[in-house]
């Protein structure tokens, strides 16, 4: 019933609704601790998907909700990419401009604090960012999540810890993974879509799993 524009700005609203949900659960003291963000995001995660499932199962969107929620591109037209073609433009650049400052943001409050970087102004604009890439994205193809999980790990070991060079190398690489997987989901069931989320997810567990446990061993 919503126009791409509606759907972008439901999009946008409901991952600002959700960013904040897990910043209020997992900031204390106005500090964002990378713990207790992981799982604030965890149980807004879970609340969210049983709310949307429940809304599906209310209306009969059960088919389309899935594929939508599994992640997509078999649905997606040209006038919707060219749609968003300059949100995406004006966040990626808004990004690479505010990558020094993350990287600084990196060190820590107290330390980027010192090299003069306005911490929450940093942390307000990257959050912004992320808001506009990410509802716009979601509004396009769903929720393909382990591509933003294991791109940058990859990139980091790659190129190094500098958002400077992580930035573009991260929408460079998180591009060809998309492409590849989409490609491969098509060909595993043809003449159907397999959704590319799902095939993005299989890969994306194991490596996932493989880099927390050697970050693990390496903290240890």
């Amino acid at each position: 019933m919503l126009s791409s524009w509606g759907l972008m700005g439901a999009a946008f609203f409901g991952a600002a609704l959700a960013a904040a949900m897990v910043y209020g659960f997992g900031a204390k003291r106005k500090k964002a601790d990378p713990i207790c963000l992981i799982l604030a995001g965890s149980a807004v995660s879970a609340f969210l998907t049983a709310l949307s499932q429940g809304i599906s199962l209310a209306f009969g969107l059960s088919k389309d909700l899935s594929f939508w929620t599994v992640g997509s591109l078999s649905g997606v037209l040209w006038p919707q990419v060219r749609g968003v073609i300059p949100w995406l433009l004006a966040g990626a650049i808004a990004g690479l401009l505010l990558s020094p400052k993350l990287s600084l943001l990196a060190l820590g409050d107290e330390s980027a604090a010192g090299l003069g970087v306005n911490v929450g102004a940093v942390r307000v604009s990257g959050l912004a960012i992320v808001l506009v890439l990410a509802g716009v994205s979601v509004s396009l193809v769903g929720g393909i999540s382990f591509v933003g999980l294991i791109v940058p790990h990859m990139v980091r070991r790659l190129v190094g810890a500098d958002y400077r060079r992580m930035a573009p190398a991260a929408m460079l690489l998180g591009a060809v993974l998309l492409v590849l997987s989409d490609v491969a989901a098509r060909m595993i069931h043809a003449p159907f879509d397999t959704p590319v989320g799902a095939l993005v997810s299989v890969i994306g567990v194991p490596v996932f799993l493989l880099l927390t446990y050697r970050n693990g061993r390496v903290a240890l």
